[in-house]
């Protein structure tokens, strides 16, 4: 009665913060609706405690005929208020909706775009698969079938991976024999014959199973065993024992994994130190018991299962589970040849649930359904296709490809500074990987210094807008613009001729050690804009005194506003709290707009850190950007701000718990829904929909202690760890947090020696690893995470370094981008790299662009960039056309008449408006984007 009495009676969300809303099924009924949304940041309209941040909302219409007809007059009503950019199914276009989004991410896939993982994830999600019904959770395969080996599987042997174009009931041979003979003489009139009679993704036996240490998991469990844990002996107590079941004689293990045993850690600990009981063995139930290899590290353990289904062996075979799971394998004569048939009732429409009369027997089924399992809807009904081949002309590079993630962190590593020393090996330097920025020739970077006269100050914010423009913050706060472009080497026919082999190339896979990633030539054509203005565009705050070495506290956001025109910069206001907000035309390098909302903290601000949500970050609903700002006063909000939307006057959320130490950093990320503050002694991690305090870490402290090894002689010194002064901070879509820490030998207040290093934490506050920076490097200036969080890059002095994001080889230095500029005669300023960014867009980084001391920018070409420039010239050409053609209109009205002569006068008018469009056309673009041939 209790729990009865504390659930909201009444629960209201935003239509206009919806993302994607689905129809789903409900125990094989046509019946429910599901609802995802972007990352409200607090819920202004309504909500209860942790409820007002719900990301997703399933709901079902009941049984019955009229649950469908509700379900569906439910979905129009929500669907004609929602926002144009969500993602909807409508009922009346559900087939074509699926069709057209399965094409979609299929060629993303196909690509490189996607990765295995969240193909499979988008899978589940459009075939009826849901978190919010644990009847239909998502599943995905077992991958290796070696857990017991000492040391990690070799992920490119084919021996290591389990055979994924037969089901799990397949595998062993002598089950899968008794099966068949089984499906060869079942004779029912009622029941038609099948192999398993249990199913691959049941409630309790695949997803309460593994996931019982988790809540609501645990508690679910303890209802279905009558408020205890089942027996120990049946409990999920290790992946091997586990795996031997399943691939055993028993016919009722046939279980497939959940997405927790390639994303989530957690689930493997015992963290809510449930009691589990003792086995029969006299083995007491606490945590998973892993592999030998793992090391007994749940993250090492999820870690390498991910990396065995992103390897290039499961990419092979992935298909083939596909077609089992969601394609043509799942029904009929297909699945019957594949060994892949389940018991009737998994099926869809094998009973019509709505139009059983019976109460009694209709209930008796949907349990029956319930607990049997259900197959997903199937999605596919040809043969799945492959995937490209990594070294493909026409499959997009990212970041991680250039580095070979998939295989880094498991490869041995070689310093870098012991990589020069092996290059005179001519052998060593054929086998080692070209590194994008430490290898890349002169051609591939430029380096724009200021004008005279100097000094002048550091480029603090960096962000690449549209296809050519950059626009950088200093730290006095003014405004700088730049353009550019690269101009490839090679002719429009020579390009053609690379996308008609493309085809080709996708059948011989060479390997990374012979993969060209310096294979585009040309060189960048770049400038600083230098605009007439009467008022210099700058911050409307940024101190200016000798006293304050404190530089502007400013961000600039990835999503464009105001019809994708504008750049959004939130900056300090007044030194005193004070938020100001500025919308920037990277074009014409003017401020368009500006406010300043005072009193916002009680003191000033100190870091800003922005995050895309919705159509900006690449998903559904209403694009804009979540904005933590951090505070001296010891407390951060957290804003919303929506492109198509008024500017917010109050913050949605407001955090504390740092007992009014000042805030030196700050992270957001919208993909984990989790937001960052760290001070001097703590590290606190809140929800952003409900700002609650999910975890909070101290600086490590065993850790730290070998690096004075050699200098506690003097035991009147004492070693202090502290989260260093800065507002480097980063969250990985990984879930971890890469932060700063200073520590410190110390003999009363005499500073002795000082160590600088980066440390790498879960965010569920646990410590992975450490990597200690060079002196020389100072303290670092910002962190930035690659998209996909499996690296790193390090603004620091002398350059940035680009680190690795793993449990297997924490924070390792897998590549450096070495910064020597010519500050001319004084030799007091020292590079340094301020900021970082990657460009034109999130998904397709083909240029670096970095910030750094004296007013400099640097530009660094990465692989693809010569087809993109090519495909953007096109583009902008075909754009620049459409646009100049309206300028001819009255050539064409004086030529033609009107519609009744439109017949052969057109024809001798043609010419003379191509020859006035295309003058007008290399006027404006010409200088950029517009080349002679050769010849």
């Amino acid at each position: 009665l209790m729990r009865e009495a504390l659930r909201p009676k009444a629960m209201r969300w935003n239509i206009s913060e919806a993302s994607h809303i689905y129809l789903r099924r409900y125990r094989l009924r046509d019946s429910a609706l599901e609802l995802f949304f972007i990352p409200s940041a607090g819920a202004t309209t309504g909500g209860c405690a942790f409820f007002a941040g719900c990301r997703s909302l399933f709901i079902d219409f009941g049984t019955g005929t009229w649950g469908n007809t509700r379900r569906d007059d439910a979905a129009n009503a929500i669907m004609k208020r929602a926002p144009m950019q969500t993602v909807k199914q409508w009922p009346d276009k559900s087939g074509q909706f699926l069709h057209d989004e399965l094409k979609k991410l299929m060629q993303a896939w196909i690509h490189g775009a996607v990765s295995n993982f969240d193909y499979l994830l988008s899978l589940n999600v459009l075939a009826g698969r849901s978190y919010n019904d644990i009847c239909q959770y998502p599943v995905f395969p077992w991958v290796l079938s070696n857990y017991t080996s000492e040391e990690i599987p070799d992920l490119t042997d084919k021996a290591n991976f389990r055979d994924m174009s037969k089901p799990m009931g397949a595998l062993n041979e002598d089950r899968l024999a008794e099966l068949l003979d089984r499906f060869n003489t079942f004779d029912d009139p009622t029941i038609p014959p099948f192999m398993y009679g249990s199913h691959y993704s049941t409630s309790a036996g695949v997803v309460i199973h593994f996931l019982l240490r988790l809540h609501p998991f645990g508690c679910l469990h303890r209802q279905l065993q009558s408020g205890h844990f089942d027996v120990a002996d049946r409990l999920f107590s290790s992946v091997q024992r586990t795996w031997d079941m399943c691939t055993g004689r028993s016919a009722a293990e046939v279980k497939e994994l959940t997405p927790e045993f390639y994303s989530n850690p957690a689930f493997l600990r015992n963290t809510n130190e449930f009691k589990l009981g003792t086995m029969q063995d006299g083995e007491v139930i606490g945590d998973v018991l892993l592999p030998p290899w793992a090391k007994g590290s749940p993250e090492k353990f999820v870690e390498v299962m991910r990396l065995a289904l992103e390897s290039d062996v499961c990419s092979e075979m992935l298909p083939d589970w596909i077609d089992l799971i969601f394609g043509r394998k799942q029904q009929g004569k297909a699945a019957i040849e594949a060994q892949n048939v389940y018991f009737y009732l998994t099926y869809y429409g094998s009973v019509d649930v709505a139009n059983i009369e019976d109460e009694g027997l209709r209930q008796a089924t949907e349990l029956q359904i319930a607990h049997f399992g259900q197959c997903p809807m199937q999605l596919f009904y040809r043969r799945h296709a492959k995937k490209q081949a990594r070294d493909s002309h026409r499959r997009r590079q990212t970041l991680s490809d250039l580095y070979d993630m998939k295989t880094v962190p498991l490869s041995n590593h070689v310093p870098l500074n012991q990589i020069a020393s092996k290059s005179a090996d001519k052998e060593e330097s054929v086998a080692r990987r070209s590194l994008p920025f430490m290898d890349a020739p002169l051609s591939y970077w430029v380096h724009l210094g200021a004008p005279p006269p100097g000094p002048h100050a550091p480029l603090v914010a960096i962000r690449l807008a549209l296809a050519d423009r950059c626009l950088a913050v200093d730290s006095k706060g003014i405004f700088h613009f730049f353009r550019w472009a690269w101009k490839p080497e090679f002719e429009d026919e020579d390009l053609s001729t690379a996308e008609s082999d493309s085809d080709t190339s996708n059948e011989t896979e060479d390997t990374p050690e012979k993969e060209d990633i310096f294979s585009d030539k040309g060189c960048f054509v770049a400038q600083r804009e230098l605009f007439s203005f009467r008022n210099i565009p700058r911050l409307p705050y940024a101190s200016v005194t000798s006293e304050d070495t404190r530089h502007a506290t400013v961000g600039v956001s990835k999503t464009l506003f105001a019809n994708k025109s504008l750049l959004l910069v939130v900056s300090d206001g007044d030194g005193k709290g004070a938020l100001a907000m500025q919308l920037v035309d990277p074009i014409k390098g003017e401020i368009r707009g500006e406010v300043i909302v005072p009193s916002i903290h009680a003191d000033c601000i100190t870091s800003i850190d922005m995050d895309p949500i919705g159509t900006a970050s690449g998903q559904g609903g209403v694009g804009g950007e979540l904005v933590i700002v951090g505070s001296a006063d010891g407390s951060a909000t957290l804003w919303r701000f929506i492109s198509s939307h008024y500017w917010p006057l109050r913050p949605r959320l407001r955090m504390m718990g740092h007992g009014g130490a000042t805030i030196n950093g700050v992270a957001i990320s919208s993909a984990l829904g989790v937001c960052a503050t760290i001070s001097s002694n703590l590290c606190c991690l809140f929800d952003v929909g409900n700002g609650a305090m999910v975890r909070n870490f101290t600086p490590p402290k065993k850790v730290v202690q070998n690096k004075f090894e050699t200098s506690m002689a003097n035991k009147n010194a004492i070693i202090l760890t502290t989260f260093a002064d800065t507002p480097a901070l980063c969250l990985s879509v990984l879930g971890y947090v890469i932060v700063v820490c200073s520590t410190r030998l110390m003999r009363g207040e005499d500073l002795l020696k000082e160590v600088l290093s980066i440390e790498l934490f879960t965010v569920e506050g646990r410590h992975v690893g450490s990597h200690r920076l060079e002196p020389q490097r100072g303290i670092p200036k910002k962190i930035f995470p690659t998209v996909d969080g499996r690296a790193v890059f390090v603004c620091a002095g002398g350059g940035v370094s680009v680190h690795l994001v793993s449990s297997i080889q924490p924070l390792v230095v897998i590549d450096q981008w070495r910064l020597s500029e010519d500050t001319g005669n004084d030799v007091s300023i020292k590079p340094v790299m301020y900021d970082l960014d990657f460009g034109p867009t999130i998904a397709r980084p083909v240029v670096a662009a970095a910030g750094c001391s004296a007013g400099t920018l640097r530009l660094h070409a990465l692989r693809g960039i010569s087809r993109w420039s090519h495909e953007h010239q096109r583009n902008t050409v075909s754009s620049a056309v459409g646009n100049v053609l309206a300028l001819p209109a009255q050539t064409v009205k004086n030529a033609l008449g009107g519609v009744s002569s439109f017949g052969s006068s057109f024809f001798g008018s043609a010419r003379e408006i191509s020859k006035e469009a295309l003058t007008v056309v290399k006027e404006r673009e010409g200088g950029f984007f517009f080349r002679k041939k050769k010849g």
